[in-house]
């Protein structure tokens, strides 16, 4: 049976909010020229809390399917923005779909979130082109109830309030447009922490950190930094030497051999050794591959060694073509060195 308050009661109970200040414990932040927190058996505020946190980066936990804090059956898409099954539904709803994976994570000023559903998002019709801006938002107000909460802006995220925004995704929307023709662009920026190995031939399994961990090798002459990347989840990569990959070789004068290239933090290497039917007499003999980005911006030359005790050139003329090297001399060509990023775009 349910019993409605009396008028009585409710005027008791507004008494008691007022009163519950007075009989609370109120932690008294501590001020001056000088001080430190926390202190033993006392609490924090929020702001204090906030600032204790702020040496871990704002973002979303990106793990990998099956490890870390993802289960095997995971789809992996945690807080992918998407439109629905069909475009239809999609543009009848004006809405989309911001997707949970197995479960997202994210952190932001120290404070964790967690979307365990997947959760439809309105982006209404408009007059004027919108940006609508998808974020993660701290705000310092809804702390004593959930201070992080997925939000979706029209115009520039508000900050007044110590708001901190994580940016997720963003849909550019025209007057006249159908939701399902507009342009969405995917940010999730990710956080993660730093791990120290004595050298590379010890670091740890890369599939028990999330993406974006970084790992130092520490010893004297420690060979680079590695990060445990997302698009190649099962291995380190060094940031400072890029894995070597193909040049393309020229398809004239029945040429053969090993054209390679690898970014370092200098430049790009490059191991030629090939061999012509002919001299090269200026034409091109390899080139970097047009889904690399890398060109010419300066006109490039130096010597290669040919057979016996026969010298050539290999060089660019950037006006020709940026992506190609060429050659004149002998028509076996050994070169192994590193084009400067002086003369180079796209590293």
């Amino acid at each position: 049976m349910t019993v409605n308050p009396s008028d009585y009661d409710l005027i008791q109970d507004d008494r008691l909010d007022e009163l519950e200040s007075l009989v609370s414990a109120e932690y008294k932040p501590p001020e001056g020229v000088e001080y430190s927190f926390p202190v033993a058996n006392q609490g924090i505020t929020q702001e204090q809390f906030r600032l204790m946190n702020l040496g871990q980066a704002n973002g979303m936990i990106h793990g990998d399917n099956g490890t870390v804090n993802d289960s095997p059956d995971s789809t992996g898409y945690r807080y992918y923005l998407e439109g629905h099954d069909s475009d239809s539904e999609t543009n009848q709803r004006n809405t989309l779909i911001l997707r949970a994976g197995t479960s997202a994570e994210s952190i932001v000023e120290g404070f964790y979130h967690r979307l365990t559903e997947d959760m439809e998002l309105p982006f209404p019709a408009v007059t004027n082109t919108t940006l609508y801006r998808v974020t993660l938002t701290y705000d310092p107000r809804k702390f004593k109830t959930s201070p992080i909460n997925i939000e979706v802006w029209n115009a520039e995220p508000p900050t007044a309030h110590g708001q901190i925004h994580v940016l997720l995704h963003t849909v550019e929307r025209k007057p006249n447009q159908l939701l399902s023709q507009s342009t969405m662009t995917r940010y999730r920026p990710y956080t993660a922490g730093v791990v120290s190995v004595q050298n590379k031939t010890q670091l740890p399994d890369v599939a028990s950190y999330p993406a974006g961990t970084v790992a130092v090798p520490s010893s004297n002459g420690g060979q680079g930094v590695f990060v445990r990347s997302n698009t190649h989840p099962r291995q380190w990569l060094n940031t400072h030497v890029g894995s070597w990959q193909n040049m393309e070789i020229s398809q004239i004068l029945g040429l053969s051999g090993t054209a390679i290239f690898r970014r370092t933090p200098s430049g790009i290497d490059i191991y030629l050794q090939l061999e012509a039917d002919s001299e090269p007499t200026g034409n091109y003999v390899a080139s970097f591959p047009e889904s690399s980005g890398i060109q010419f911006k300066r006109n490039w030359y130096m010597a290669y060694a040919g057979a016996g005790d026969l010298t050539g050139v290999i060089f660019n003329n950037r006006n020709y073509n940026p992506r190609r090297i060429l050659a004149n001399g002998p028509r076996y060509i050994r070169f192994s060195g590193t084009i400067p990023d002086y003369v180079l775009n796209g590293l």
